[in-house]
């Protein structure tokens, strides 16, 4: 484990998956959950190079087939450490024999954490090794501590919007769509996630607050250019996750092809983009 602090906060990191472990408030203490593998066996992990979960656990890219967990297998992979600071941290993932035969590409996956006063960067660095167009998505998937029953906790919008809620059967987008208003908040429930995740699509907003019902808001998640976020608990656990995301599951027909993945990215060869999101304590 790596740790970053400065004088509000401090971060513990594991070099497996790059996973932030521990996100600790001078006054709130960790934010993050604490993990019980009852409920689920992560705490924040990086989902790349693919977000949600493909058809058959498969792909077919340039006539051959490839198979895929859910959430890819960044979170699985040992990431070496390239660079590190009180207050700041890269971790970097290349293509190595595991990697090749799930995913045919050359890359480098930098991962970055920087300390800022009450804030956490993380910054998402994809390089393109490889002579053709690197296909892939990225996301992250925080899971933040629920103390009590989740119907005392809201979300808070920096605004007033109507959006599409796409609909999930089995892991799997089924093509139906239905509106959900957000009034500056969405009070939380267990009912809302009886399916599975609440996913917006192209979102129409930039942060996400969490925090008790009538009172602060605990944190705030910003995101400028996430294609998608995700928003996701299991019943009776003590997390709820904010996922900022650049990609997306299958719908129930997709016929598999990488090339033609809905919401697949695609970074020409020697190119480097950046993802990244912020988590801001309040």
């Amino acid at each position: 484990m790596q740790t970053l602090k400065n004088n509000l906060l401090e971060a513990v990191i594991s070099p497996l998956g790059a996973e932030l472990q521990g996100l600790i408030h001078v006054n709130h203490g960790n934010v993050l959950w604490r993990k019980n593998e009852t409920h689920w066996n992560r705490i924040s992990p990086i989902l790349f190079p693919i977000v949600g979960r493909l058809i058959k656990d498969q792909y077919n890219h340039l006539g051959k087939t490839y198979a895929m967990r859910q959430h890819g297998f960044a979170r699985d992979q040992i990431f070496q450490v390239m660079d590190e600071n009180q207050c700041s941290i890269t971790y970097r993932l290349q293509e190595n024999n595991t990697t090749l035969g799930h995913y045919p590409f050359a890359f480098t996956l930098d991962v970055s954490y920087t300390l800022q006063d009450n804030r956490i960067e993380v910054n998402h660095r994809i390089t393109n090794r490889d002579i053709d167009l690197l296909l892939y998505s990225i996301g992250g998937h925080p899971g933040f501590h629920v103390s009590g029953k989740l119907e005392n906790h809201t979300l808070y919008f920096d605004g007033q919007f109507t959006v599409d809620q796409h609909l999930i059967t089995g892991n799997y987008y089924n093509g139906n769509t239905k509106k959900l208003r957000l009034n500056h908040g969405l009070p939380l429930s267990e009912d809302l996630f009886q399916s599975d995740a609440i996913v917006v699509k192209n979102p129409p907003f930039h942060s996400i607050g969490f925090g008790e019902k009538n009172g602060p808001k605990l944190l705030t998640v910003h995101c400028e250019d996430w294609t998608a976020v995700g928003l996701w608990t299991k019943p009776g656990a003590p997390f709820f996750c904010i996922e900022p995301w650049w990609g997306w599951a299958d719908a129930w027909n997709a016929e598999g092809i990488l090339v033609q993945k809905a919401g697949i990215l695609s970074l020409p060869h020697g190119e480097i983009r950046e993802h990244r999101y912020t988590i801001e304590i309040h």
